[in-house]
């Protein structure tokens, strides 16, 4: 008998998440599974629930990407090898859309019980994992200024209306722009920005195209800089992005690197997967195939 350790956001999803909960444990009870089912009641629960070593054979994460990032950093500073499995619930999915993880309760269980597992590429971010991407600098702040009662209510639309509410600060240089030190083995510069995202997959915030050529398994962290704007740029800027092409915008600076450190003129809060993790100066960097995860 295998046993299967589930971390759970009751709250993701609108919170649908326990529905769909109720109906995995349904198809894997009757295989004979032993489920160990732990629910999440605030923040740091799901990191600790990972750390914690009980003999599971297999650990699913049910949440959105905040939820995700507490669970691999559990793994990971609890040097674990035990593979994850990533159950969609949340608001917004990143990681687990790019590598096209089922949001379907029976095409997720399909995956689990083929037992197919792939070492991906993790992020570092100061003395913290991520799972899908780093960032400092204007629109990093939305994932956790939005409060829960509207993620419940509002889903992904939620962002979208913070997302505007910082637009309207382009016209305040003073406020947003960032006088960064960036040094990497590709780049050594100082720059104007207005915001940064180091990236260990395509997918960012809901855009599919955000850091185009990165990929989970290729050992590099993909740097995406946007340096000051002009309301001007916005309306060339914006449409690229959906399809990628804003990566030879020439306000834009877009590199592959292992390791790449960002220091500023002031405070600078770094978000990662969603979550709040320290501020500037930090370091970032790859830790290639340090995780093992069921894919399709």
């Amino acid at each position: 008998m295998e046993k299967i350790k589930i971390i759970a956001n009751p709250k993701s999803g609108k919170e649908q998440a326990v529905n769909k909960i109720n109906a995995l444990i349904n198809l894997m009870s009757s295989d004979g599974y032993k489920i160990d089912l732990r629910f999440t009641s605030k923040r740091g629960d799901a990191m600790l629930f990972a750390q914690e070593d009980e003999g599971e054979d297999l650990i699913i994460s049910v949440g959105g990407d905040g939820t995700l990032n507490e669970v691999v950093n559990g793994i990971y500073k609890s040097n674990r090898d035990t593979p994850l499995a990533i159950f969609q619930a949340g608001t917004v999915n990143d990681f687990a859309n790019v590598l096209k993880i089922p949001s379907n309760v029976r095409s997720f269980y399909e995956m689990v019980k083929k037992k197919n597992v792939k070492k991906v590429d993790l992020g570092m971010a100061g003395d913290r994992v991520f799972a899908n991407v780093a960032a400092g600098g204007m629109f990093t702040n939305i994932a956790y200024q939005v409060p829960e009662d509207k993620k419940t209510l509002l889903g992904r639309m939620a962002y979208y209306i913070e997302g505007v509410k910082e637009f309207a600060k382009l016209g305040n240089p003073d406020a947003n722009i960032i006088k960064a030190d960036i040094n990497c083995k590709e780049l050594s510069a100082k720059e104007d920005v207005l915001m940064f995202v180091i990236a260990n997959s395509a997918s960012v915030g809901g855009f599919k195209y955000l850091a185009p050529d990165a990929e989970v398994f290729d050992g590099y962290l993909d740097v995406l800089i946007v340096k000051e704007l002009e309301m001007y740029d916005i309306p060339v800027l914006l449409p690229s992005i959906l399809n990628g092409s804003h990566t030879g915008h020439d306000k834009v600076i877009y590199l592959k690197t292992k390791e790449i450190t960002f220091d500023a003129n002031k405070d600078v809060a770094i978000d990662v997967d969603g979550e709040k993790a320290g501020s500037l100066p930090m370091t970032f960097k790859i830790l290639e195939e340090a995780l093992n995860l069921v894919v399709n």
